[in-house]
């Protein structure tokens, strides 16, 4: 009961909180934790290096629309900023942190009943991220490839 309030705290403060010192604390708490109570997290790893691989790919992004602040570097009309490298920081770590506070509830089993199927489903779509690759190689829509996505989820829970 004590974990399942604790963790409720850190996604309270790490939903709330533009801190990057906080983020990074909770980051290494939810880390630690995960080291020592979570089985899995070997093959969660595996599906972590294609959520970074995607999220990073959007880091450019991010720097393009944070070009007002403090200039650190300039690429021809490019600026990088403090500002759009914190941004970055803070929404890159927030996320890292929800996602290894949902493999920590999903391996603990804290959340029961209803809650539970739609943890299910969710490390379903997580796996199936590799699958983006597929959408790309046939060319599909993306009407098709969520198709494609929602008959893989329905064969697993038939």
């Amino acid at each position: 009961m004590l974990l399942k309030s604790s963790l409720f705290i850190l996604l309270l403060v790490n939903i709330f909180t533009s801190n990057l010192i906080i983020l990074s604390a909770i980051l290494i708490v939810v880390l630690i934790l995960n080291l020592t109570l979570n089985k899995n997290l070997k093959k969660h790893s595996k599906q972590l290096k294609v959520l970074l691989f995607f999220y990073l790919s959007t880091f450019l992004i991010q720097l393009y629309y944070g070009q007002q602040g403090k200039v650190l570097f300039k690429f021809y009309n490019f600026y990088i900023t403090q500002e759009g490298l914190i941004n970055f920081g803070v929404s890159f770590i927030r996320i890292l942190n929800l996602i290894l506070m949902s493999w920590l509830i999903n391996e603990m089993k804290l959340l029961t009943g209803r809650f539970s199927k739609y943890q299910k489903i969710i490390d379903t779509v997580i796996d199936l991220v590799p699958e983006v690759f597929t959408l790309f190689k046939k060319r599909m829509k993306a009407k098709n490839f969520t198709r494609y996505i929602l008959k893989d989820i329905s064969k697993r829970y038939q």
